[in-house]
């Protein structure tokens, strides 16, 4: 169409801005009504490389306006300097991965924590934090322990139950409660 343009390589199609100001690289087609604004597209492995500096971050930001905070109400953020990632939602952080693979929701320092349990923290030292495993009244919630990830009794030698369609708690060792 006259309000679409192209780019070419080889004689075939790379790239288009389509009458809408679509951006489509690699495709013809805009992708959900939701994110049609850039639509990457292959019939391979697909993705986007956001390369900056060794010691900068890399940032996708979500904003809903043009000053302060609300240019950067959510977003996700790797820091090359620390080699961690963040995400953040009404322009707070809320969740973090560090370089060890630690995951830190509501702070930021697990490495302050025991290092035999600090794989995943959750909450800080202002006010109550908790976990919540909610499922079906006739089903049940359960924390497992395992000493394997294939297959087995390895997989769940000890774990905390809880059956909602009786309301018993049971604490389970070696396999038996």
């Amino acid at each position: 169409a006259a309000d679409t343009v192209t780019v070419e390589t080889g004689g075939s199609e790379r790239a288009r801005i389509d009458s809408s100001g679509r951006l489509l690289l690699g495709t013809t087609t805009e992708g959900s009504t939701y994110a049609d604004e850039f639509t990457v597209a292959t019939s391979a492995n697909c993705g986007i490389t956001i390369r900056s500096g060794t010691s900068n971050d890399g940032n996708i930001f979500f904003s809903d306006g043009t000053s302060g905070d609300d240019e950067l109400r959510g977003y996700v953020q790797y820091s090359h300097a620390n080699n961690f990632m963040r995400f953040a939602t009404d322009a707070a952080e809320r969740v973090r991965i560090d370089s060890d693979g630690r995951v830190m929701i509501g702070n930021t320092n697990a490495s302050t924590m025991s290092s035999s349990s600090d794989d995943l923290v959750i909450g800080n030292t202002t006010g109550d934090h908790g976990i919540t495993i909610i499922t079906g009244n006739d089903s049940s919630g359960r924390i497992m322990f395992a000493d394997t990830y294939t297959s087995g009794s390895g997989t769940y030698e000890g774990q905390i139950l809880y059956y909602h369609q009786n309301n018993v708690l049971n604490f389970y060792s070696n396999y038996t409660n």
